[in-house]
């Protein structure tokens, strides 16, 4: 039913970058968000349990009325969103590292993807590139720890610093104009990117193409929600499947929210 809630997941909290969006976008919709806060992050997990856990989630989002369901996770989504189509009778809202936009965004054809491991390796991420990079050049930069800092709530820490700095200056030494920020994670670290690059460089995130996909999933399938009155937005519930004290207190960090989390069984 259109007034049923939308459904977005993610290994942690990375996630929220994308519901910040959807926020925005369709303040209309209820929505369930779910950290798979216990097993994150994705990115150094192998393929089937990724598969197994984001299985998991989904028939959890689906047992609590989800109409549709987003992906929020570019490794999960990476290696389950096409079996899901298949496998659930609702539609599924991925993410995918910007490498379109960033192609038209380039003024050099230099283009620097910071991402996990998984989605590098994905053969999903590899389509992608064939698909659409054959006239750029493309720096993967592979970022191990990155998201865990997010996850603790530390965006702004000194070792996130270092592990920036790591990983972007070699991305720098190659003269690159744009930078995509390939992981949802990553979103929250897009000042201290700044600060790294000089404001030279051009970042490309997803988090909002993803809600304006979104929408018009929602518009195609009639599924969106017209229960709405001006200056109000339905609620958000939030789960996780670790602390919830310490998920709460990341969201806080991250949001500059207080919210209430429940645990995922």
């Amino acid at each position: 039913m259109k007034t049923d809630p939308v459904g977005i997941f993610d290994s942690g909290l990375g996630g929220l970058s994308v519901l910040q969006q959807v926020r925005k976008i369709l303040p209309e919709e209820a929505i369930l968000y779910v950290a798979d806060s216990a097993h994150a992050p994705y990115g150094c997990k192998n393929t089937p349990f990724v598969e197994q856990r984001s299985r998991f989630i989904t028939e959890r989002l689906i047992e609590q009325g989800a109409k549709i369901i987003v992906i929020a996770c570019n490794t999960a989504t990476a290696s389950t969103i096409e079996k899901f189509r298949q496998d659930y009778g609702i539609p599924f809202v991925g993410v995918e590292p910007g490498i379109k936009p960033a192609i038209q965004l380039s003024r050099n054809g230099k283009i620097g993807v910071l991402a996990t491991t998984a989605t590098l390796a994905s053969e999903r991420y590899k389509q992608l590139v064939h698909r659409f990079a054959s006239s750029v050049q493309l720096y993967n930069q592979p970022c191990p720890g990155l998201a865990d800092q997010i996850e603790a709530g530390q965006p702004d820490s000194s070792k996130t610093q270092l592990l920036l700095t790591q990983y972007i200056n070699p991305l720098i030494a190659e003269n690159i104009d744009t930078l995509v920020l390939g992981c949802t994670h990553y979103s929250f670290l897009s000042e201290a990117i700044k600060k790294i690059t000089s404001g030279e460089i051009i970042m490309v995130d997803t988090s909002q193409a993803v809600a304006e996909q979104l929408k018009r999933v929602l518009q195609s399938e009639q599924l969106k929600s017209r229960n709405f009155s001006k200056g109000i937005s339905l609620q958000v519930k939030y789960y996780s499947t670790g602390s919830i004290t310490e998920t709460a207190r990341a969201i806080k960090t991250l949001m500059h929210l207080d919210v209430e989390v429940s645990e995922l069984c």
